[in-house]
């Protein structure tokens, strides 16, 4: 297990919410990777984040209110600050102060929103640099938008919360459900792995036979699975040569021992237009199968107990450890992060 230090990933793009969670005229508060924030849009709607902190004197600017200009106003002295985190405002200066209230600042944070997803930039602590990457490529048009399915906090760290995210072993016995597959279905399988970016992908490849879920999508399936750092999981689902499900699972740490999980989703099959809430709502029976046994595990990591990996099945556990490890090696030596990965095939029962 990393050190506390070394846990949390910086100078790498997070999941901060979903776009509808962020209405206009609103302020957000969140907590990620230990950084307290809050969460805007401007007069033109475009999303910004700002260290949840007054300068003045420290109260969350979160606890303020959006003014008709766009500008936050802190609810203690009503000090305002744009969406850049400047100061505009101090009411209780006399008018004729020659103060430069401008030079007084709340950090912000790099902000983008893609395909009804807000990503912020975690830099080093106390760096303001520009991001050097884009946001995850999520594989739409800008014009296509993921729906929200689920959001929920796991009770372990992001190293934990990603393992179980890309474990396959656990299928088995966590997800036994009518509407997905049975313990007593058993298959081998053999997939053809090969690193991307970020992380690596699982080559596209028919579903596998003892999957109900992939069932219901009538025509040619194939399924190509995509992880990257810090703690995304995309599964691209071609149905014929013109359909295409999306799914998209992020973890976001919050602090070092909670992780939010976000799920997503997108398609261009009609009929899922019709069936969205009952879909929906088997996400969330997914999703909730997986938090029950997290709950157990976070019960169990108490002891402290020595834990290991083994054999194919944890493979991709063991190179999501090597990616950080690169990644930390990259930004210590300020050079390009390199994938020290390999295609490789694997296999495992499940």
């Amino acid at each position: 297990m990393a050190e506390s230090k070394d846990l949390i990933l910086r100078n790498i793009w997070y999941l901060a919410l979903a776009g509808e969670a962020l209405p206009k005229g609103q302020l957000i508060h969140r907590q990620i990777a230990n950084e307290k924030m809050v969460f805007g849009r401007d007069t033109s709607g475009t999303p910004f984040a700002l260290r949840d902190n007054c300068p003045h004197r420290g109260v969350p600017l979160s606890t303020g209110h959006v003014l008709d200009n766009g500008n936050i106003q802190c609810c203690y002295h009503g000090w305002e600050f744009d969406s850049q985190g400047i100061c505009r405002k101090i009411p209780a200066l006399p008018p004729d102060s020659k103060a430069d209230i401008t030079k007084i600042k709340a950090p912000k944070f790099h902000v983008r929103e893609v395909n009804n997803m807000i990503w912020v930039y975690i830099p080093e602590k106390g760096s303001q640099a520009d991001p050097q990457r884009n946001p995850p490529d999520l594989h739409l048009a800008s014009s296509e938008q993921f729906r929200h399915v689920e959001s929920i906090v796991l009770p372990t760290n992001i190293d934990h919360s990603v393992i179980g995210l890309i474990d396959p072993a656990h299928v088995t016995f966590v997800h036994q459900s009518w509407f997905w597959r049975s313990a007593k279905s058993l298959k081998l399988k053999t997939k053809n792995f090969e690193p991307t970016d970020l992380g690596f992908k699982m080559v596209r490849h028919a579903p596998s036979a003892n999957s109900k879920g992939y069932k219901v999508l009538k025509g040619d399936v194939s399924t190509e699975i995509f992880f990257e750092i810090p703690g995304n999981r995309l599964e691209h689902i071609s149905v014929g040569s013109r359909h295409k499900v999306i799914s998209m699972t992020t973890l976001t740490p919050i602090d070092d021992q909670h992780t939010e999980l976000n799920q997503f989703f997108y398609s261009t099959l009609g009929i899922t237009r019709w069936l969205w809430w009952p879909l929906k709502r088997l996400g969330r029976t997914f999703i909730g199968q997986d938090v029950g046994v997290f709950n157990k595990l976070a019960d169990g990591l108490k002891n402290d107990p020595p834990l290991m990996l083994v054999g194919e099945p944890d493979a991709q556990a063991r190179w999501y450890y090597e990616l950080k490890k690169q990644w930390y090696a990259a930004q210590e030596q300020s050079v390009p992060f390199r994938n020290p990965l390999k295609s490789e095939t694997l296999h495992w029962v499940t």
